[in-house]
């Protein structure tokens, strides 16, 4: 859940301090009291989307459906799956018809698991993820104001400076940015001396740029940099990227799962079990059967996450198929932190390969390069070798030269002048797909370790 939050988005003091409030009391109800809260949500956001949205007016009457029959939160799950690509479709349908009163701001997903989607976020919604984050870091400790820092690339490639400048620091919002397109090691010096100047108490990131920032840290004897937690999100962090991290920084790493459609957050408490935020979005845990690599005991099975806004009124999103998978116990435990959100054993998420380049870096993000260039169906990079890197890309004809010189364009702005790009134009069927079927938008097969950490 990669959200960078700007101060106009939240200026909103007196709604933030009121869900905060609430936030606060949720954790510590009964489950029951946390569903009589989700539940009138829900019935509020149905209401609305009833009275102004016109997909959900057409798909009721198509299926006879009223709101009178939805009577617990279970109930919703008579209402058909809202799929991504029904959401690509119909963004125009899902739009309420009154969404402007609620200040909404067009998003965007990353293509890491096929093409973009579209949606809007209104204020609510920036609200909710703002509260969201100052509740689940406050788990470690974290107070508004307490300086971080955060791993990213956005904010530089849109300056610019994505092979120039290490970092930046922010003093308004007391927020270190490390830039994820920088990692090399003629940097690591440059990150360590900005961590230990500013002293960020937390840091935050993709899990494979955290990974990669604490291979940087380690090979310097002199890092000596800590932080009092480590959260993890938008990939799924690995055993050994976490044995890595924790042990380079001296500190917990805690790992979540979010998604831009804001319908699902999951997060892990300080005793390490993952909490479904169930005042976040409604989840529902369809069972899955994919025969996707995923070790299972007995007990345990494969679900995906079914995420239903609450907090969303520009654009809210029922009964969304996130098409991301969780490891689920049939019988879980009651969690010793106290909180009754249920829990989930495991997150399966998404999985990104790491782009090597020529010039020593390591690249995470490259599929933003996707998201960047307009007319763009589908597209995926392939890595065999360090200084080549093949893109297969789908668009309509008629756009193939512009889209070809625009992706070019934004490939370079992460893998720098010395990368060959070879581009393929290719029909959906001809793009690499992972055993079950899944879809990866970054595939490498360049050894990190030799090509990375320890070039000299």
């Amino acid at each position: 859940m990669g959200v960078s939050f700007r101060i106009r988005d939240f200026a909103y003091p007196l709604e933030i301090y009121r869900l905060k409030q609430r936030f606060d009391r949720n954790q510590w109800l009964d489950y029951g009291a946390v569903q009589a809260y989700q539940f009138s949500r829900i019935r509020e956001i149905l209401d609305h989307a009833l009275h102004h949205v016109a997909y959900y007016q057409k798909l009721f009457s198509d299926h006879g459906l009223h709101l009178a029959q939805i009577k617990t939160p279970d109930d919703l799950q008579k209402i058909p799956l809202l799929t991504k690509d029904l959401l690509r479709r119909n963004y125009t349908a899902l739009a309420a018809d009154n969404a402007r009163s609620f200040k909404p701001q067009k998003l965007s997903t990353s293509g890491t698991t096929g093409s973009a989607i579209e949606f809007l976020a209104d204020r609510h919604s920036n609200v909710l993820e703002f509260v969201y984050y100052w509740r689940y870091w406050g788990w470690f400790g974290y107070r508004l104001g307490d300086p971080f820092a955060e791993l990213s690339a956005e904010y530089f490639i849109a300056r610019d400076q994505q092979h120039t400048v290490p970092f930046c620091h922010q003093p308004l919002l007391r927020r270190l940015l490390l830039n994820s397109v920088c990692l090399a090691a003629e940097h690591a010096a440059s990150y360590i001396r900005a961590l230990r100047k500013y002293q960020p108490r937390f840091l935050k990131g993709l899990a494979s740029n955290l990974y990669l920032l604490a291979l940087l840290c380690r090979n310097s004897a002199a890092h000596r940099v800590r932080f009092d937690a480590i959260f993890s999100q938008g990939e799924r962090l690995l055993p050994h990227q976490r044995q890595t991290i924790e042990e380079t920084f001296s500190c917990k790493v805690y790992d979540s799962y979010g998604h831009m459609e804001r319908t699902a957050a999951i997060s892990q408490c300080p005793h390490g079990n993952y909490h479904v935020h169930s005042d976040y979005g409604l989840v529902h845990l369809e069972r899955n059967d994919s025969d996707i690599a995923c070790a299972l005991s007995p007990d345990q099975y494969l679900a995906e996450v079914i995420g239903t806004s609450l907090h969303n009124y520009a654009m809210p999103l029922i009964r969304y198929a996130t098409g991301d998978l969780v490891r689920v116990s049939k019988n879980p435990a009651y969690c010793s932190c106290g909180r009754s959100f249920p829990t989930v054993e495991s997150i399966i998420g998404r999985n990104v390969d790491i782009i090597v380049t020529p010039d020593g870096r390591a690249v995470t993000a490259i599929y933003l390069a996707f998201d960047q260039t307009p007319g763009l169906l589908l597209a995926q990079a392939v890595q065999e070798q360090v200084d080549v890197l093949v893109v297969r890309y789908d668009c309509a004809e008629y756009m193939k030269e512009n889209v070809e010189q625009q992706l070019i364009n934004n490939l370079r702005k992460f893998t720098g002048p010395q990368m060959r790009l070879v581009l393929v134009k290719s029909s959906p069927a001809d793009f690499t797909q992972e055993p079950g079927g899944k879809f990866k938008a970054v595939i490498s097969k360049v050894d990190l370790q030799h090509n990375f950490a320890f070039r000299s």
